[in-house]
């Protein structure tokens, strides 16, 4: 009997021992998985507030080359003192004023914009997401090298040099 008994406490040993050599792993383990799901929770509710405050996501990005070789320029006048200006854009042969928008848009910094249509019915809606207000309110309204469009932006064509300015305004 006496033998029987130590080997029961032999075998009790070892399984005692990998008790407590392995009981720490399951709890650092959850541990570790806790931390993550609080990191990545944090991350998904910051990107939910900013989306709620109607700020533009964060997301890395490299700001666009300067142009080189002819350019035009273009300013955006909000109507309200703030403006956004593209110095420099490339210029190339048959360039109208809806592709200069085009390349606003996916310059880095750029701009959002929408229109209504296409060729000679063509009409900027928005930019920056502010829209047209219609008759007797303001509107987007476009001059190149300080005079008025007459024709649809899409298809005004441009020189090299030009300078184009949307301004949010009621026609005069």
């Amino acid at each position: 009997m006496k033998d029987g008994h130590e080997n029961t406490a032999r075998i009790a040993q070892p399984n005692d021992e990998k008790k407590s050599r392995g009981g720490w792993a399951f709890p650092a383990l959850l541990f570790v998985v806790l931390v993550v799901a609080a990191w990545l929770g944090r991350q998904e509710s910051e990107s939910k507030a900013t989306q709620e405050r109607g700020e533009p996501a964060t997301t890395a990005w490299t700001p666009s080359p300067q142009a080189v070789g002819e350019t035009v320029g273009l300013t955006i006048d909000f109507g309200n003192g703030a403006t956004k200006q593209f110095a420099a854009l490339p210029w190339r042969k048959g360039l109208t004023i809806e592709h200069l928008m085009q390349l606003a848009a996916d310059y880095r910094p750029g701009i959002t914009f929408s229109q209504q249509g296409q060729g000679e019915k063509g009409l900027l809606a928005s930019i920056e997401g502010l829209k047209n207000q219609g008759a007797g309110g303001r509107n987007w309204l476009y001059r190149v090298n300080g005079k008025h469009g007459k024709m649809s932006f899409c298809i005004s064509p441009l020189e090299p040099g030009d300078q184009v300015l949307w301004g949010f305004a009621i026609k005069e």
